[in-house]
């Protein structure tokens, strides 16, 4: 038996007791079917009443972003060359095309928001034909409503796609469903089966939008909607 809500509450019994058998035709009863399980999927638990059966309970959360208050990255400049401010991401039709006398390693700057200062950003080239490139440098410069990030790469030759991700311990400013004010998810101890969020990772690359996932304890994945 699975129940999903805000909020229950009452009292009274819920139960998942399994059922007598029957009668053998000696007239002893037969043996009586195992218990059910129950889980509860609640932000708010206030059920005051008895449950029969094997128990768990959790939170199922839909995370919203405070409008204007979520972490964003973007990828502004490579080796000194601006990523246009509407890029496609496809590689017939580059967005950056970088001069061939540019040496490694360049220079990738990342823009970031509401992310603390010092947050390791990874920086991630897949080249068309290769294996993959990954370096790491940290959002020093600026505040932490606005800071960048200067991350040296030593870029591929031909064509490819890049893209920036961190990972945060602060979740940001989001709401609930159901809730009608923003608090930070990492602070509020608020559960998915049992754990508390620790930390939320964000992904942007050119030309596609950024994914956001918030990190339970033990590393489970809630995958923001986009």
């Amino acid at each position: 038996m699975l129940l999903i809500a805000s909020r229950i509450a009452g009292s009274g019994d819920v139960s998942a007791y399994g059922g007598w058998g029957g009668y053998h035709p000696s007239g002893n009863p037969q043996l009586r079917g195992g218990s059910g399980r129950i889980r509860f999927d609640v932000l708010e638990n206030n059920f005051s009443g008895s449950i029969g059966g094997a128990f768990t309970q959790g939170f199922q959360p839909i995370i919203i972003p405070a409008s204007g208050q979520g972490v964003q990255l973007a990828i502004q400049s490579i080796g000194g060359v601006s990523v246009a401010g509407s890029p496609n991401g496809v590689l017939v039709n580059p967005d950056v095309i970088l001069p061939a006398q540019q040496q490694n390693p360049m220079s990738v700057v990342v823009n970031c928001s509401n992310l603390p200062l010092n947050t390791t950003i990874t920086v991630t080239v897949r080249p068309a034909n290769g294996a993959d490139i990954v370096a790491t440098g940290t959002n020093s410069g600026g505040t932490q409503t606005s800071s960048t990030a200067t991350i040296p790469v030593n870029m591929p030759r031909g064509g490819g796609i890049i893209f920036a991700k961190c990972v945060s311990g602060v979740a940001g400013s989001a709401a609930v469903s159901g809730e009608d004010h923003y608090k930070n998810i990492a602070e509020t101890g608020w559960t998915a089966d049992g754990e508390r969020f620790a930390q939320m990772e964000i992904t942007a690359g050119i030309g596609s939008s950024q994914q956001v996932a918030y990190i339970t304890e033990s590393g489970k994945r809630y995958t923001l909607p986009q």
